[in-house]
């Protein structure tokens, strides 16, 4: 394989893995290409990885990922969902289910760059999946998210885990029942009808003040504060559009204004609001590539 990627042409400096196209597993350097039985396979880039844990529920040994090696661990594209770790592992998934943080089993659909602020990724193998069924909407992206997990679980959890899988600031936002009534976050799902299995909630934004952001044809609207940092404006923006990217400083961000103005990113959000003479509740941004 490693031959191969020489003979793409692309910069292994900068594109230095290729993954499998059925279930984004990256594919080691050693691995012959007739053992593979496959013809296709993506570029990743190094920053499009990551590394995945998988083990057994009963003695907490890892499992084989494949029949050739018994690795402990893998590696797949950022990209990659639950389903395609499923089918590479060869879960038995009517009767099998990751289990991820020892209290939630995510939906097969969620991507594995939700869970990248750790490395490696853990999840753990179970037989039976969690009791209580968790759906959560966010009307502000017109986007839901499903999970199972325990009746035990508090709405400050059940909050935390939204904001991960949504990819959003938990500081902006709160959970709410379907008919806008307010939680506590300190209590659990037990604390509900005794025989609930089934619960959903809205994520609400909590914020008055908003940046849109535009990324060439892609559109982000963030909620903020004036004492935000540009920085944070920036980074958040890329890790809503999945744009993998280690240098922010490879982008310039441009006020949409009269005089489209560049603005530094150690200002905030006050100081460029600054710039207009009436007050906004939504500051227009255009961020691109220098």
């Amino acid at each position: 394989m490693e031959q191969l990627l020489h003979l793409t042409e692309k910069s292994i400096d900068i594109y230095k893995y290729f993954a499998s196209i059925d279930t984004k597993r990256i594919i080691n350097s050693n691995e012959m290409l007739s053992n593979l039985n496959k013809t296709k396979f993506i570029l990743v880039k190094e920053n499009e990885t990551c590394l995945v844990s998988i083990k057994k529920s009963n003695d907490l040994q890892l499992i084989n990922i494949n029949d050739e090696e018994n690795q402990q661990y893998q590696r797949f594209t950022s990209f990659s969902t639950i389903a395609d770790i499923n089918k590479e592992i060869r879960l038995d998934i009517l009767h099998q289910y990751l289990l991820y943080s020892n209290d939630f089993v995510p939906s097969i659909n969620i991507q594995l760059i939700s869970f990248q602020s750790e490395s490696p990724i853990q999840f753990i193998v179970i037989d039976q999946n969690l009791p209580a069924t968790v759906t959560i909407q966010n009307s502000e992206e017109n986007k839901s998210i499903h999970f199972n997990c325990k009746l035990s679980i508090t709405i400050k959890r059940l909050h935390e885990i939204a904001c991960q899988l949504f990819g959003v600031n938990a500081e902006f936002y709160c959970l709410t029942m379907k008919d806008a009534i307010s939680i506590d976050n300190d209590i659990s799902l037990e604390d509900f009808e005794e025989s609930m299995t089934e619960f959903q909630f809205q994520m609400i934004s909590t914020a008055s003040l908003y940046c849109s952001i535009r990324y060439y044809d892609q559109n982000v609207t963030l909620p903020c504060r004036q004492s935000t940092l540009i920085t944070t404006i920036v980074k958040e923006t890329l890790q809503k559009l999945h744009v993998l990217e280690d240098n922010i400083n490879m982008y310039e961000l441009i006020v949409l204004n009269d005089t489209r103005t560049q603005i530094y990113f150690d200002l905030s959000i006050g100081e460029i609001l600054e710039l207009f003479s009436m007050d906004l509740t939504t500051l227009s941004l255009e961020l691109k590539r220098k």
